[in-house]
Parts: structure tokens; C-alpha cells; sequence
């Protein structure tokens, strides 16, 4: 499903909700007084609102970075595949061959297989691509004489996959999202007893800090995997892949 209707139809749903309850507290509270003192009220929702905030901030900038992260690793994946054909100069002409071949399909399959199941936040184990390494790894032990750093820079790739692979898979765990969620719950809790003589001020505002709430933990959501929903391109191993001739 679209991201920008799902975080419209999550919007609505929690303002709608929220406004909900507003009229229900308004109905059950008719005299509109204020069940505590307003100072009190106003230094509650002023300190959860401030610790709300910086635990979300701290786990948004950390999810946001892993983005970096994630596309350095591209690179690195991407050059030591690079690495490893260039080893293939030394080899005899048909193990040449095949080791550039191998590389290609490599590259091929990372960016025509694998970066879409990345994107759909989903990691494949025994994908093709172990076994492209494998193989890479057997032409350079046949030939280790003739191309001594061949094993070394196999070793590399085989390094930045699963660096890669770790990322694409990392969250930021159920530990913080349970922060992240009774946080915002207690964040927005105090503003439903404030006492306010007209209901649509008390509608408008309610809604509007349950929105951004709401859309600061769905922002979150999206962004929590790195190689989800198109964040990181595989720029990195197309432009490899032109750089890589044929034999």
C-alpha cells in the first residue's frame, strides 16, 4: 500500500479516536472544571511532552543515520567487487573468464533480486548470492598462484555482504518501541483534562498534538530499515557493473 495513505489513513484513524474521547470527557465533565489544579496540568504535560520528545528525538537521529551507514556499505560492497575482478588480471584466460563472469552475475543479482526484497524489508538467507561468493572464493583458491590477492579480496566482499545484509535487516528494537509508544501515550494523556469552555478549541488542539505524535512514530516506522521503501539505491553496483568489461 501506498506509504503516503497509509500514514493518511493513520492520521485520521488516531484524530478521529482522539476527538472521540475528547467528547466523551466533555459529556461526562459538563461543569468544566478542572479535575487539578491548571498549573499542575500545564508543568505535567509540559515535562512528558519534553521527555517524549528527546527520546524521539534520539531514536530518530540514530534510525536516520543508519541510512549513511547503510549506502557507505554499498560502497564498500560495490568496490570489493571490483577488487575482486581486477584480481581475476593474473588468472589463465578461461579462469579469467569466469571469475569477471561471476562478478557480473554478482552485481546482476544484488540489484535485480536482492534490492527488492531489501526495500520490502525482507532478507533472503540462502539467496543466489552466497552462492556467487562461493564460487568466486573456488576460483580464486585454484589459482591463489597466479593471483595471490584473489582469496584476500573475496574475503573483503564476503565481509561487506554481510555487513550489508546485517543493516538491511537492523531495528531499533521492541525495547524502544515500547518506550517510544507508552511515551507518547503519556505525552498526550494531560491535554484531555484541561478545562476548556469551548469544545472546538479543545477538538483542534487535541487533534493536532495527536497527529504529530502520530506522525512522528509512523515517520519512524518507515524509516526504522534503512534499505526500505527505496532509501538507499543501488547506484553503487549499477555503476560498478558499466566499469566491469567483458573479457
Amino acid at each position: 500500500m501506498n506509504t503516503y495513505l497509509v500514514g493518511t489513513l493513520w492520521l485520521v484513524g488516531v484524530s478521529i479516536t482522539t476527538l472521540a474521547v475528547v467528547v466523551v470527557l466533555r459529556r461526562w465533565r459538563r461543569d468544566s472544571r478542572p479535575l487539578v489544579d491548571i498549573s499542575v496540568l500545564s508543568a505535567v504535560f509540559s515535562l512528558a511532552g519534553m521527555l517524549f520528545a528527546i527520546v524521539a528525538a534520539f531514536v530518530f537521529i540514530d534510525v536516520w543515520s543508519k541510512a549513511a551507514e547503510a549506502r557507505d556499505a554499498t560502497y564498500s560492497e560495490a568496490q570489493a567487487v571490483q577488487l575482486v575482478a581486477w584480481s581475476a588480471n593474473g588468472m589463465p584466460a578461461p579462469e579469467r573468464a569466469e571469475m569477471l563472469g561471476l562478478t557480473r552475475d554478482y552485481l546482476r543479482e544484488v540489484v535485480e533480486q536482492e534490492w527488492p526484497r531489501q526495500a520490502a524489508m525482507g532478507v533472503d538467507e540462502n539467496a543466489q548470492g552466497w552462492r556467487l561468493v562461493q564460487r568466486m572464493h573456488e576460483v580464486a583458491a585454484r589459482n591463489v598462484e597466479q593471483a595471490e590477492d584473489a582469496p584476500a579480496a573475496v574475503e573483503s566482499l564476503l565481509q561487506a555482504r554481510q555487513e550489508r545484509l546485517a543493516q538491511a535487516d537492523a531495528r531499533i528494537g521492541e525495547a524502544t518501541w515500547f518506550a517510544l509508544l507508552v511515551g507518547a501515550v503519556l505525552a498526550a494523556l494531560p491535554i484531555f483534562f484541561f478545562p476548556f469552555d469551548r469544545a472546538l478549541p479543545q477538538l483542534a488542539l487535541t487533534a493536532t498534538v495527536a497527529s504529530m505524535i502520530t506522525l512522528l512514530l509512523f515517520t519512524i516506522q518507515q524509516i526504522e530499515r534503512p534499505f526500505a521503501h527505496g532509501r538507499v539505491p543501488a547506484t553503487a553496483y549499477e555503476e560498478t557493473l558499466t566499469r566491469i568489461s567483458r573479457p
